[in-house]
């Protein structure tokens, strides 16, 4: 393709060339009039040749094969955009979490949050796992924000304690 992109320009540069150089050499009168029809219709000659033996085919290939390359790394991308979606949505989730029992006073708190993808279409936090040894009321007030704000029910909350295996 760029090979006959590359021979146009050539044939087309070369006819410019001719007819500049014929209508330079040639005198004044009725056969100046004539070089240069001759020279305008060669000039229309080269710009038009490459329609007359274009392949069609091979250029319905090339386009075809172009947009399959376009769209297997424009869906590598989507799919790398949509991880990382993903991992910047539970990393603020568990920053908020921690956030949070550290103003209830929850000093030894680690936090791991699971998002998943809805059927409309966008990551949200489900679920949660939570390691500390805070006391029962301290875990239910942070459920509770936790449930409020974040939207992951209690239920999908799973404690564990820091001195368990």
């Amino acid at each position: 393709m760029a090979d006959a992109l590359k021979s146009w320009i050539i044939g087309l540069a070369g006819a410019a060339l001719v007819t500049a150089a014929a209508m330079t050499v040639t005198p004044e009168g009725k056969v100046k009039k004539v070089v240069a029809l001759i020279c305008g219709l060669m000039t229309v000659i080269a710009l038009l040749k490459p329609l007359v033996g274009f392949d069609y085919t091979g250029f319905s290939k090339y386009l075809i094969q172009h947009e399959n390359d376009a769209e297997a790394f424009s869906s590598g991308i989507e799919s790398e955009n949509e991880n990382l979606t993903r991992r910047i949505i539970e990393e603020r989730c568990e920053a908020y979490i921690l956030d949070k029992g550290k103003s209830l006073g929850i000093t030894d708190l680690a936090v791991t949050v699971t998002a998943v993808w809805s059927e409309d279409g966008y990551w949200y936090p489900a679920g949660a796992s939570l390691r500390t040894n805070a006391g029962t009321e301290a875990r239910g007030k942070l459920g509770g924000s936790i449930e409020a704000e974040l939207g992951i029910p209690q239920e999908e909350l799973i404690w564990s304690m820091d001195n368990e295996q």
